[in-house]
Order: C-alpha cells, then sequence, then structure tokens
C-alpha cells in the first residue's frame, strides 16, 4: 500500500467517522463537546527508513509505513458507586487493515477490574507497559519480538503485535502518595493471535503477571505464561514463558532490563535485555532521550542460536505531534553463519 493512497485512506475514514458522530450527535441533541468527553479519537503515522549492511555490501535499503493507527477510546458510564466502564477500538492501515486493540473494561473496584476482547497479552513489562510512541527505541527488545507474539520472527510464528483475544482480571492495590504498591494480571486466551480468530485447539493461555512498585518510578515484576499451541504442521505442541524483570522511568533517567525463557515444543529458548538512558526537556525545543540497549536472544539453548544486538537511539520530540527517532544497531550472530551487520533506522512519527 503506497504512502499517498494510505494518506488519503485515512483521511476518508477519519471523515467519514466524525460525518456520522455529528449526524448521529444531531439527531441525538448532544453537542460535540460533550461528546469529545465521552470518545476520544486519536492516531498516529510512523514513516520508516531503514538501512543494513553486512561485509561491506547493502543487503536492505528501503522506505515504509510502519504504522498507521486509529484510535477511539472512551468512557461509558463512571460513578464512585458503580466503578468505571470503559473502551477501546484501535486500527491499523498499514500493510492491510487490521483490528489492533477491541475490548471493554469494567472495574468495580480499584483491586478488581474485568477485561474482554483483543488487548495486550500482560506478559513482561515493555510489552503492555510502553506503546511504540512511549517507547525509547525504534524496535522493541529481541526477546520481547521473539517470545511475546510481537513480530513475525515470534518462535511460535505466530505475529499479533503482543495481543491476543481473550479476557482477564486485573486490580491495583496499597495505594501510597498517590500510586499503587502493587498491581496483578490473570488473563485467559485463545492462543492464535489478534482479529478474533477461533481458537484452533481445545485448550487456552494462561498468562499471571504480579508487579511491584516501591518507589512511584520503579516498577519490579514476575509473570508466567501456560498454553498449546496448533503451530501448523508441528501439531499442537505445548509451550510455557516465564521471566521477571525491573523498570526505572525517572523524570530525567530511565533504565529496564528483562529476562524470559521458555519452551515451544522442543525449543528451549530465552532471551535478556537491558537498557538505560537520559531524558531532556526543554521549554522551548521540546523533549527527547539519548539511550543504549543491550539484547541477547537464543532460540534454542541446546544449539547455541544466539544473537546480539547493541543499540544506540535518539529520540526527539519538538513538537506534541511530532517524533523523530534515528538508531544504530550491531547486530552480532553466534553459530548461525552470518556476518556481523549494520543497521542504521530513522522514524518520523505524526501525530493527531
Amino acid at each position: 500500500m503506497s504512502c499517498t493512497f494510505l494518506c488519503l485512506y485515512m483521511k476518508r475514514t477519519i471523515l467519514a467517522t466524525l460525518l456520522i458522530a455529528s449526524a448521529t450527535l444531531s439527531a441525538k441533541g448532544i453537542t460535540w463537546e460533550e461528546f469529545q468527553k465521552q470518545m476520544k479519537i486519536s492516531g498516529y503515522l510512523q514513516a520508516l527508513y531503514s538501512l543494513e549492511c553486512a561485509d561491506g555490501q547493502i543487503e536492505n535499503s528501503s522506505f515504509r509505513i510502519r504504522r498507521a493507527r486509529l484510535s477511539f477510546a472512551g468512557k461509558i458510564a463512571e460513578s464512585e458507586k458503580a466503578g468505571i466502564a470503559d473502551y477501546r477500538l484501535q486500527v491499523d492501515f498499514a500493510e492491510s487493515p487490521k483490528i489492533i486493540d477491541a475490548w471493554v473494561r469494567y472495574r468495580p473496584l480499584e483491586q478488581l477490574g474485568l477485561q474482554v476482547g483483543q488487548f495486550k497479552i500482560p506478559l513482561s513489562i515493555e510489552n503492555s507497559e510502553y506503546d511504540p510512541l512511549k517507547l525509547e527505541f525504534i524496535d522493541y527488545s529481541l526477546v520481547v519480538q521473539r517470545l511475546v507474539k510481537m513480530s513475525s520472527n515470534d518462535v511460535t510464528g505466530i505475529s499479533s503485535v503482543g495481543r491476543d483475544c481473550g479476557a482477564q482480571l486485573y486490580g491495583n492495590a496499597i495505594e501510597r502518595e498517590g500510586f499503587h504498591m502493587l498491581s496483578y494480571n490473570l488473563a485467559v486466551f485463545n492462543g492464535n493471535g489478534i482479529n478474533f480468530k477461533k481458537d484452533n485447539n481445545h485448550s487456552k493461555d494462561f498468562v499471571g503477571r504480579v508487579m511491584i512498585c516501591p518507589l512511584r518510578d520503579l516498577t519490579v515484576a514476575g509473570y508466567y505464561q501456560y498454553g498449546k499451541g496448533n503451530l501448523g504442521n508441528k501439531g499442537d505442541v505445548d509451550f510455557q514463558r516465564y521471566g521477571g524483570g525491573v523498570a526505572y522511568n525517572g523524570r530525567h533517567a530511565f533504565a529496564r532490563s528483562e529476562y524470559i525463557r521458555g519452551n515451544t515444543g522442543s525449543l528451549l529458548s530465552e532471551g535478556l535485555y537491558a537498557s538505560a538512558g537520559w531524558k531532556f526537556h526543554t521549554t522551548k525545543a521540546g523533549t527527547g532521550s539519548l539511550g543504549a540497549r543491550f539484547d541477547y536472544f537464543d532460540e534454542d539453548v541446546r544449539t547455541s542460536a544466539r544473537e546480539f544486538n547493541y543499540t544506540l537511539g535518539a529520540t526527539y520530540q519538538p513538537w506534541p505531534y511530532m517524533r523523530l527517532q534515528l538508531d544504530y544497531t550491531l547486530k552480532q550472530y553466534h553459530h548461525i553463519g552470518r556476518p556481523f551487520t549494520h543497521s542504521l533506522a530513522v522514524m518520523v512519527s505524526g501525530i493527531f
């Protein structure tokens, strides 16, 4: 899908949505200001250029639309006695239109809520707590890409942008000075990925996560996943994921590290990343960050098919509605028969 056609398609979609909403509001006697309090329409477009070189030769040089997302979110109801009910629908128009998020939540108590639909798998800190506009680097860490169904490189072969269809219980506890020291997620999913694909076996994926915040900016997490999936010619295979991590997200600095291990049938995989950096805030020049990340992933520890990534990243947001990112990555492979690879990526995000 070309960039021009994509922008035109999104423009027409947004215009049609606004016209329908306007007509509906007029028929019900609701003002646009009242409607905006109930539904927020937002989105972003990310254009990426990437260059990869190995052995002095260019292996890849291309422009593409990384993401083109349109989101509708709002509250269905809110009261002190009955709690909060809200929803979100997010669609991505890059490559081909597909539903990313489609969920409804109801939280009668701060300590207990229910979410049903298609949403992020609560496995790892990075997957659920860092969306693409919050992540300090262009790409997610290797272990999240490969073990949390974030990309087509996932060891299961399922690419579902870190999401699945199911339901979860969640909540927060132990409030202290404006934040909660404890949060939890207990979820069950089909395990087949996004766009409400029917489960192709009789089993479900179960995910549990606990996050502890001893300080406002410090999070420590542990998580576990068990399931059984039908992986085509491999048939039904059992798989597990387990790990933990720690994240610090202060005003002037950030640091985050996670380790995830798991088996997928006969594969025993593991990965680790560690990132840190400095954030700057200026009144006139905008905001941004400088960071470095070490990535390690081994698809099968029995054969030591290891990958190492060393990334330097810079993010600059001169205005609230534009974000610029530059990443350089040195990729190193052990026992895979591939040379060192140098990768340079530039991404521009337009936000509305």
